[in-house]
């Protein structure tokens, strides 16, 4: 039987990020994966900020932009004649890379790490119990194998062999439309650099330009039409700006739409994450940057937890945090989606309030943010009291609230990685909570890093490693309570799992 302090199980994009963000923090991981190969196929092609600063923190960002490129804007066409163009920018803006070479690059990072992926292994079954994780497999030749660790991560998924093993339900519905999506060459004349969404009330049509030379179209199926080069041209025909012509398919498939979310993405010394944990629509291509918030939203707990730098205790606020996540990607993806099948007097509807709101100022305000991810949020369960329901937490004043995204003015950490807590002290350069702050989170082991804003109004944010807002207030008293949270949190402890440097 192999021991080891962490399996992860599924060797895809958030799989292998785990393994190289444990790595990188000096934890041993085991990745066992299915497949005999790497994975191959574009699938996930929008890599929106939560997976560029993934990438960043990796070291492979440079190089996954090499092989893509940064779309100029997002097109809305309601009409033939008729644009919607919203402009990508640095904070907002996505990278169109295929799923396969982003899997490829973060793969290299972890043998460069000193890991690699255990391949052609099928769990068969998964025993979470009070000390450790044992997980029976078949390998290559069909021979028995046997794992035992501390901890593992199931990133095997939508039809997750680790989720089933846990008995965790997967809760949610399906569109009963099949979707089309098909990749090959496009002749005709359309912005290449930019990403485009035909939503006339003819239908929804996406297509979007591949690094290579390939152009994806994606969009449903009408009623009855079965998948073929000649069906995907008609919705180019009828949904699309006209005299766009598709040839020589690498790809021409069809794609149910299930929206569902893991009941919990925790059991014991077993978590949840990526696919296994939600599946939804690629409408606003969400699904790897949801997987990728998990893996960041993980592993710096994981790895402060196995090294005795945080109390174990810190782990029960994944499941709430990132569940809560889930369910509003997912019910806003529902609502995109729907929206692809309305009937033409909805599409006309919904077309006219979408040319109010831009020419109001506000369509880009409200939609950017969105799928950049900025609009996610958290229960107050961290240091908090919060019920864990995913309601939007109420705000410190003008501060953000616990729970919510760092807000852009408070500048990044230092150095690399997602090392400890940061306490960020604004007002006066002589206030209160300035002289008070260091005092309150020195210590052995020092609580937080401390940093003071010069400002004109007096308050405190505490951020978390990945870049959350832990807790905020206004008062002395406030931040006193605060560290006296956190030192239930930062503390030594006996570490948990066996570690190595790779």
């Amino acid at each position: 039987m192999k021991k080891t302090p962490v399996v992860i199980v599924g060797a895809g994009p958030c799989g292998l990020a785990a393994a190289c963000g444990l790595r990188r923090r000096g934890i041993e991981v085991t990745v066992l994966d299915s497949s005999a190969e790497p994975g191959s196929g574009s699938r996930a092609i929008l890599l929106w900020p939560p997976v560029l600063e993934m990438l960043a923190e990796l070291g492979v960002l440079p190089e996954a932009e090499q092989q893509g490129y940064r779309p100029r804007a997002l097109c809305y066409h309601t009409h033939r004649d008729r644009t919607i163009r919203l402009p990508l920018d640095e904070i907002n803006g996505a990278l169109v890379l295929r799923q396969e070479r982003t899997s490829r690059l973060l793969e290299a990072a972890l043998v460069k790490l000193g890991g690699r992926v255990e391949r052609s292994v099928r769990i068969s079954e998964v025993i979470s119990g009070p000390d450790s994780v044992r997980v029976k497999a078949e390998g290559p030749n069909g021979e028995p194998l046997q794992y035992e660790a501390d901890w593992l991560i199931g990133s095997d998924g939508a039809h997750s062999t680790v989720r089933k093993q846990l008995g965790i339900e997967f809760v949610g519905t399906e569109f009963s439309r099949a979707f089309a999506l098909a990749e090959g060459q496009v002749d005709g004349d359309f912005a290449r650099e930019d990403a485009h969404y035909y939503v006339t009330p003819a239908g929804v049509l996406v297509v979007i330009a591949l690094p290579g030379g390939e152009v994806r179209v994606s969009g449903a199926l009408d009623e009855g039409e079965t998948m073929s080069l000649e069906a995907v041209q008609r919705l180019l025909d009828r949904r699309g700006p006209g005299g766009l012509r598709i040839s020589q398919p690498s790809q021409l498939k069809t794609f149910g739409v299930p929206h569902r979310v893991a009941a919990t993405m925790r059991v014991g010394r077993c978590f949840l994450a990526g696919d296994s944990a939600h599946v939804h629509s690629p409408a606003g291509g969400q699904g790897l940057s949801l997987g990728m918030q998990d893996v960041r939203n993980l592993v710096w707990k994981l790895a402060g937890v196995i090294h005795g730098q945080l109390a174990p205790t810190i782990l029960d606020s994944y499941s709430p945090e990132r569940t809560a996540a889930a369910r509003q990607v997912v019910q806003a993806i529902h609502g995109l989606t729907k929206q692809t099948l309305y009937p033409p007097m909805a599409l006309r509807l919904r077309n006219a309030l979408l040319h109010l709101l831009h020419r109001a100022g506000r369509l880009r305000d409200i939609l950017l943010p969105s799928l950049s991810g900025r609009h996610v949020h958290y229960p107050d369960v961290l240091l908090g009291e919060s019920s864990g329901t995913g309601k939007r937490p109420r705000r410190a004043g003008p501060l953000p609230a616990p729970g919510m995204q760092i807000p852009a003015w408070v500048p990044k950490a230092e150095g690399e990685g997602l090392n400890g807590f940061r306490l960020i002290s604004v007002g006066p350069q002589d206030s209160t909570l300035a002289r008070r702050a260091p005092t309150l989170v020195s210590g052995s082991p020092a609580l937080a890093t401390h940093h003071h804003l010069v400002q004109a109004e007096e308050g405190f944010l505490l951020l978390r490693p990945d870049d959350y807002v832990a807790a905020s207030g206004q008062t002395l008293a406030q931040l006193e309570q605060v560290c006296q949270r956190l030192a239930h949190v930062v503390q030594p402890h006996v570490a948990t799992a066996r570690t190595g440097t790779g």
